[in-house]
């Protein structure tokens, strides 16, 4: 059975603020999640990063575990500090799962990975490093991706995908990368907008055969849902969206 995980970046209305300060408590959202039926928490970096201490020690002592630590560090020069705080923090809460992005210039491909590789050595022993590939990165093509992978030389990279947007050619993801990919982000996102999957049920439903098809057993995490970004955000509105979307997505899953 599939894994379905709340991204707490969902809740948070400054997610693409520029000093994108927290504007939520997650653990006062924990007791919800659980009731509600997720399994865990991918957590959004900064909900931690620039939270109090005792925030911090709430989300570890919470027998609602995180399951995906979701980075945004730089593997740039110049952003070690950077990188050395979130591996602090990854290791105090003992993830074993860590989302990270490349950056968008391929003439720096050969310092992004020499930077990832210490900042790998800095995580805990056996952490999972999830790449999610997005367009204007170095890994938005599947090809490109595989061929860095191999010469990172690590099962423990892996791949998240955006099965729900339409720029996506999602079998070609598996055919490049089959069980590397191990992660998806639920979204749909279309004429500058979010969408419940179910306004678009017939692409959704294609989407969800090919995850069938692929025996997809990785985790599925509610990353944004109808409601995000427009005027006025609304959190409860957003949450509840999110759900309806993962009841929708788990009845396709399962036919």
């Amino acid at each position: 059975m599939n894994r379905f995980l709340i991204n707490t970046v969902l809740l948070e209305r400054n997610r693409w603020e520029t000093h994108r300060t927290p504007s939520i408590l997650v653990s006062e959202w924990l007791e919800r999640f659980k009731e509600d039926g997720f399994d865990g928490l991918e957590l959004w970096e900064n909900h931690v990063i620039k939270a109090q201490k005792e925030e911090v020690q709430l989300l570890k002592k919470s027998p609602f575990k995180v399951d995906t630590y979701n980075s945004y560090v730089r593997f740039e020069d110049g952003y070690e500090e950077e990188r050395e705080s979130s591996a602090n923090m990854i290791r105090e809460l003992q993830v074993n799962k860590v989302k990270f992005n490349l950056g968008s210039k391929p003439d720096l491909e050969e310092r992004y990975l020499e930077n990832l590789q210490i900042w790998k050595r800095d995580l805990p022993a056996g952490c999972r490093l999830l790449c999610e590939c997005h367009p204007g990165t170095i890994m938005e093509d599947p090809f490109e991706v595989a061929r860095i992978y191999d010469e990172l030389g690590s099962s423990q990279f892996e791949a998240i995908v955006h099965p729900f947007n339409e720029q996506q050619d999602l079998k070609r993801w598996f055919d490049c990368l089959g069980s590397t990919v191990t992660h998806a982000h639920v979204s749909l996102y279309k004429s500058q907008s979010f969408h419940h999957l179910a306004d678009e049920e017939e692409f959704v439903k294609k989407r969800a055969a090919i995850l069938r098809n692929q025996k997809f057993a990785g985790t599925y995490s509610m990353e944004f849902a109808k409601g995000t970004s427009c005027p006025n955000e609304n959190q409860e509105v957003v949450y509840n969206n999110a759900l309806q979307d993962r009841h929708y997505l788990q009845n396709l899953l399962r036919t």
